[in-house]
């Protein structure tokens, strides 16, 4: 099962002034309608070296469309690339239909009448137990999107309180845009004085500065191929 790791290095200096600072984490995700990224992760139990780690491994959510506030309240289901959800009830239940298809992305299909859900994709960061959605989606009645997965991630220490799950679309902080396209390991640092780095030369990497929009870095919303399954 692939593995993806970025390493966050943190001089003893700078960690030694951050208690009161929070590492939060987003995924990117391509799909084939609208969506928002939602904060994927928040913690603080990070140290001078931290691996952040995820593997391929994936679940679809329904919630509630009243729901307000952080992505919080959902039903999950275990899925594989090439497999549809499908919604069948007003309480977010439903069953996964379909043949694994690695070429093919995760699709949520609503079959409640006059029902609104919201839907998307999550992953399990390795500093959390539970999978955590990675965007959200608006899902009419009879509708369908796609979800792929993308390898990059948007890192952020900040001090504001956010809650994991919340829909955010502007940075709150300066953030590290971290690409792992063809790759499975990246590392970047820390600093208090300095803020994010990564090597030199380094393509894969993109710093993001408080109150840019970050929606676009995070969903790509390219229309996804073989969306209906055979």
């Amino acid at each position: 099962m692939p593995e993806y790791t970025v390493r966050v290095t943190i001089d003893k200096d700078s960690i030694k002034e951050m208690d009161k600072y929070t590492l939060y984490g987003f995924k990117a995700v391509r799909t084939s309608g609208d969506a928002e990224p939602v904060v994927w992760f928040a913690d603080n139990s990070y140290t001078t070296d931290t691996d952040i780690t995820w593997h391929t491994e994936y679940q679809a959510y329904a919630s509630p469309y009243a729901q307000t506030g952080p992505i919080s309240t959902y039903h999950p289901e275990d899925i594989q690339l090439g497999e549809t959800f499908v919604v069948e009830n007003k309480k977010c239940l439903g069953k996964v239909d379909g043949k694994p298809d690695p070429t093919k992305p995760i699709t949520v299909t609503n079959r409640v009448p006059e029902t609104k859900f919201r839907v998307g994709i999550a992953q399990k960061p390795s500093i959390s137990e539970d999978f955590r959605p990675l965007c959200t989606s608006t899902m009419i009645a009879d509708g369908t999107n796609a979800f792929s997965p993308v390898e990059k991630v948007l890192l952020i220490f900040a001090t504001a309180e956010i809650d994991e799950g919340a829909v955010i679309t502007r940075a709150f902080s300066a953030g590290a845009l971290i690409d792992l396209t063809g790759a499975t390991k990246r590392s970047v640092t820390f600093s208090t004085q300095k803020s994010w780095g990564w090597a030199k030369d380094a393509k894969w990497a993109e710093k993001i500065m408080q109150d840019d929009p970050i929606t676009k870095h995070l969903v790509s919303a390219k229309q996804q191929k073989m969306l209906m399954h055979a």
